[in-house]
Protein backbone atom coordinates (compact mmCIF):
# COMPACT_ATOMS: atom_id res chain seq x y z
CA UNK A 1 0.00 0.00 0.00
CA UNK A 2 1.32 3.42 -0.96
CA UNK A 3 0.39 6.66 0.78
CA UNK A 4 0.89 10.11 -0.64
CA UNK A 5 1.73 13.05 1.59
CA UNK A 6 0.37 16.52 0.80
CA UNK A 7 3.93 17.69 0.15
CA UNK A 8 4.38 14.97 -2.48
CA UNK A 9 1.02 15.78 -4.09
CA UNK A 10 1.51 19.57 -4.33
CA UNK A 11 4.19 19.50 -7.06
CA UNK A 12 1.96 17.18 -9.07
CA UNK A 13 -0.93 19.64 -8.69
CA UNK A 14 1.40 22.56 -9.47
CA UNK A 15 0.13 24.59 -6.51
CA UNK A 16 2.60 26.85 -4.75
CA UNK A 17 2.80 25.49 -1.17
CA UNK A 18 3.77 28.93 0.21
CA UNK A 19 0.66 30.58 -1.23
CA UNK A 20 -1.55 27.62 -0.26
CA UNK A 21 -0.35 27.67 3.33
CA UNK A 22 -0.67 31.48 3.56
CA UNK A 23 -4.25 31.42 2.26
CA UNK A 24 -5.40 28.66 4.61
CA UNK A 25 -3.72 30.28 7.61
CA UNK A 26 -4.91 33.76 6.62
CA UNK A 27 -8.54 32.75 6.15
CA UNK A 28 -8.77 30.68 9.34
CA UNK A 29 -7.04 33.35 11.47
CA UNK A 30 -8.73 36.25 9.68
CA UNK A 31 -12.19 34.82 10.40
CA UNK A 32 -11.40 34.09 14.07
CA UNK A 33 -13.35 37.18 15.24
CA UNK A 34 -16.46 35.77 13.52
CA UNK A 35 -16.23 32.39 15.29
CA UNK A 36 -16.39 30.78 11.84
CA UNK A 37 -13.73 28.13 11.21
CA UNK A 38 -14.10 27.23 7.54
CA UNK A 39 -12.22 24.11 6.46
CA UNK A 40 -10.47 24.24 3.09
CA UNK A 41 -12.10 21.74 0.73
CA UNK A 42 -10.19 22.25 -2.52
CA UNK A 43 -7.37 24.16 -4.16
CA UNK A 44 -6.26 25.11 -7.65
CA UNK A 45 -3.64 27.25 -9.32
CA UNK A 46 -6.39 28.64 -11.54
CA UNK A 47 -9.12 31.16 -10.76
CA UNK A 48 -12.59 29.85 -11.46
CA UNK A 49 -15.58 31.30 -9.66
CA UNK A 50 -18.91 32.73 -10.71
CA UNK A 51 -20.00 34.07 -7.35
CA UNK A 52 -21.70 37.47 -7.55
CA UNK A 53 -19.80 39.24 -4.75
CA UNK A 54 -16.04 39.67 -4.73
CA UNK A 55 -13.89 41.64 -2.31
CA UNK A 56 -10.47 42.56 -3.71
CA UNK A 57 -7.53 43.71 -1.58
CA UNK A 58 -4.34 44.85 -3.32
CA UNK A 59 -1.00 43.62 -1.98
CA UNK A 60 2.41 45.19 -2.69
CA UNK A 61 6.00 44.56 -1.65
CA UNK A 62 8.57 42.04 -2.84
CA UNK A 63 5.55 40.62 -4.68
CA UNK A 64 2.59 42.57 -6.02
CA UNK A 65 -0.94 41.41 -6.71
CA UNK A 66 -4.21 40.88 -4.92
CA UNK A 67 -6.34 38.76 -2.66
CA UNK A 68 -9.91 38.14 -3.80
CA UNK A 69 -12.63 36.65 -1.63
CA UNK A 70 -15.65 35.50 -3.68
CA UNK A 71 -19.07 34.89 -2.11
CA UNK A 72 -22.66 34.08 -2.93
CA UNK A 73 -25.00 36.61 -1.31
CA UNK A 74 -26.19 34.21 1.44
CA UNK A 75 -22.60 33.38 2.40
CA UNK A 76 -21.53 37.04 2.40
CA UNK A 77 -24.50 37.93 4.63
CA UNK A 78 -23.71 35.02 6.97
CA UNK A 79 -20.03 35.97 7.34
CA UNK A 80 -20.74 39.71 7.67
CA UNK A 81 -23.49 38.95 10.20
CA UNK A 82 -21.10 36.82 12.24
CA UNK A 83 -18.69 39.77 12.43
CA UNK A 84 -21.51 42.24 13.20
CA UNK A 85 -23.01 40.00 15.89
CA UNK A 86 -26.46 39.75 14.32
CA UNK A 87 -27.97 37.90 11.35
CA UNK A 88 -28.18 39.87 8.11
CA UNK A 89 -31.20 39.52 5.81
CA UNK A 90 -30.34 41.83 2.90
CA UNK A 91 -27.31 43.59 1.44
CA UNK A 92 -26.73 46.99 3.09
CA UNK A 93 -23.88 49.47 3.33
CA UNK A 94 -23.17 48.19 6.84
CA UNK A 95 -22.73 44.53 5.89
CA UNK A 96 -20.74 45.46 2.77
CA UNK A 97 -18.45 47.44 5.08
CA UNK A 98 -18.26 44.40 7.38
CA UNK A 99 -17.33 42.00 4.55
CA UNK A 100 -14.66 44.50 3.46
CA UNK A 101 -13.29 44.42 7.00
CA UNK A 102 -13.27 40.61 6.90
CA UNK A 103 -11.22 40.79 3.69
CA UNK A 104 -8.82 43.24 5.37
CA UNK A 105 -8.38 40.87 8.34
CA UNK A 106 -7.72 37.92 6.01
CA UNK A 107 -5.30 39.96 3.88
CA UNK A 108 -3.45 41.11 7.00
CA UNK A 109 -3.05 37.52 8.20
CA UNK A 110 -1.89 36.40 4.75
CA UNK A 111 0.62 39.29 4.73
CA UNK A 112 1.95 38.04 8.10
CA UNK A 113 2.11 34.44 6.84
CA UNK A 114 4.23 35.53 3.85
CA UNK A 115 6.89 37.32 5.95
CA UNK A 116 10.32 35.82 5.22
CA UNK A 117 9.19 34.05 2.04
CA UNK A 118 9.93 34.90 -1.57
CA UNK A 119 6.29 36.05 -1.81
CA UNK A 120 6.52 38.66 0.94
CA UNK A 121 4.25 41.71 0.74
CA UNK A 122 4.67 44.84 2.83
CA UNK A 123 1.36 46.69 2.36
CA UNK A 124 -2.28 45.99 1.64
CA UNK A 125 -4.86 48.33 0.11
CA UNK A 126 -8.35 49.20 1.20
CA UNK A 127 -10.85 46.62 -0.07
CA UNK A 128 -12.88 47.06 -3.24
CA UNK A 129 -16.20 45.26 -3.61
CA UNK A 130 -17.36 43.96 -6.99
CA UNK A 131 -21.03 43.01 -7.26
CA UNK A 132 -22.66 41.12 -10.12
CA UNK A 133 -22.13 37.68 -11.63
CA UNK A 134 -20.76 38.88 -14.97
CA UNK A 135 -17.11 39.54 -14.21
CA UNK A 136 -13.82 37.74 -14.80
CA UNK A 137 -10.38 38.26 -13.33
CA UNK A 138 -7.41 37.93 -15.64
CA UNK A 139 -3.77 38.01 -14.61
CA UNK A 140 -0.99 38.60 -17.08
CA UNK A 141 1.75 36.06 -17.47
CA UNK A 142 4.14 35.83 -14.58
CA UNK A 143 1.53 35.77 -11.81
CA UNK A 144 1.60 32.93 -9.34
CA UNK A 145 -2.00 32.13 -8.39
CA UNK A 146 -3.54 29.89 -5.77
CA UNK A 147 -7.28 29.60 -5.27
CA UNK A 148 -8.71 27.79 -2.24
CA UNK A 149 -12.35 26.83 -1.71
CA UNK A 150 -13.62 26.96 1.89
CA UNK A 151 -16.83 25.57 3.39
CA UNK A 152 -18.93 27.51 5.89
CA UNK A 153 -20.46 24.83 8.14
CA UNK A 154 -22.94 27.24 9.80
CA UNK A 155 -25.03 27.53 6.62
CA UNK A 156 -27.80 24.93 6.38
CA UNK A 157 -27.34 21.91 4.08
CA UNK A 158 -30.48 23.00 2.21
CA UNK A 159 -28.31 25.79 0.78
CA UNK A 160 -25.43 23.51 -0.19
CA UNK A 161 -24.23 25.72 -3.07
CA UNK A 162 -24.05 28.70 -0.71
CA UNK A 163 -21.92 26.91 1.89
CA UNK A 164 -18.70 27.78 0.04
CA UNK A 165 -16.51 30.77 -0.72
CA UNK A 166 -13.22 31.14 -2.53
CA UNK A 167 -10.01 32.91 -1.52
CA UNK A 168 -7.65 33.60 -4.42
CA UNK A 169 -4.15 35.02 -4.07
CA UNK A 170 -2.39 36.19 -7.25
CA UNK A 171 1.12 37.57 -6.85
CA UNK A 172 3.94 38.56 -9.20
CA UNK A 173 7.49 39.06 -8.02
CA UNK A 174 8.79 42.61 -8.42
CA UNK A 175 11.71 43.02 -10.70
Amino acid sequence: MTTTTPEATLPFLDIDPVLLSAIVKGVVEGLAMTDITPPPVGASRLVSTSRPIAVVVGMVGRCNGSLTLSFDERTMLFVAGALMGEPQKEVTEENLDAIGEVANMVAGRIKEALVGTTCEVSNISVPSIVMGASYSFYCTRGFNTCSVEFEVPGIAQAYLRDRFFTATLSLMKSR
